[in-house]
């Protein structure tokens, strides 16, 4: 057995609802909410299965992008996960791409109960500047930003020095450090210890 592949206890989590649109009148529909944001090949639908110690409560597609909704899950410890579109996705056309971020940014916008967003990126990549600007707009909206490395088991050691300098670097950047935790689905790794920031952070015991 992997000594990362620990499966760690979860609230237990159901599909709630989609939404094309968002408002203030959804909005108020939901309580605390933790949100999960990332380009379409960022491994998003197959952290929240990891998170939730499900295998098929998000849909894992072969074809990225084909999030195009908000999806909402709901826990019964009363707090939400809320999936928003994958952007990013080349063979998406420019209006797709642009209703994608138009519908993420009326999320950020209109919501009064976000407290966390995890902004994921593939680990294999640097950190892109759309990413950087939405652990800014945390910061301003005084939401908890947690930046999510994925597909970590695919860097070797030198690259995984390499990856954290560039975080250092973005932090420094930014002028605020923030947490950025490097995990993989694959084989657990960092897992435990992103949901037990999360759901520290959340106010949740289990």
């Amino acid at each position: 057995m992997n000594p990362y592949h620990k499966v760690s206890p979860w609230p237990d989590t159901k599909f709630f609802t989609s939404f094309a649109d968002y408002n203030e009148e959804e909005d108020s529909k939901m309580k605390t909410m933790v949100a999960f944001l990332g380009r379409s090949n960022s491994g998003k639908s197959s952290l929240l299965n990891a998170i939730s110690n499900q295998k098929s409560l998000a849909k894992v597609s072969k074809t990225p992008g084909k999030t195009k909704l908000i999806n909402v899950f709901k826990t019964d410890r009363e707090f939400y996960m809320i999936d928003l579109p994958g952007f990013g996705y080349s063979k998406a056309s420019h209006k797709e791409h642009k209703d994608m971020m138009k519908l993420i940014d009326t999320f950020l916008n209109v919501s009064k109960n976000l407290k966390i967003l995890c902004i994921l990126c593939d680990s294999q990549r640097p950190f892109p500047d759309e990413e950087m600007q939405m652990v800014e707009v945390c910061f301003t909206k005084k939401i908890i930003p947690v930046v999510v490395r994925t597909k970590a088991d695919k860097l070797n050691q030198s690259d995984l020095v390499q990856s954290r300098r560039n975080m250092e670097k973005a932090m420094n950047e930014i002028g605020s450090p923030f947490p950025v935790y490097y995990v993989s689905t694959t084989s657990g790794k960092g897992m435990l210890e992103l949901k037990t920031f999360l759901l520290e952070k959340l106010n949740i015991q289990m």
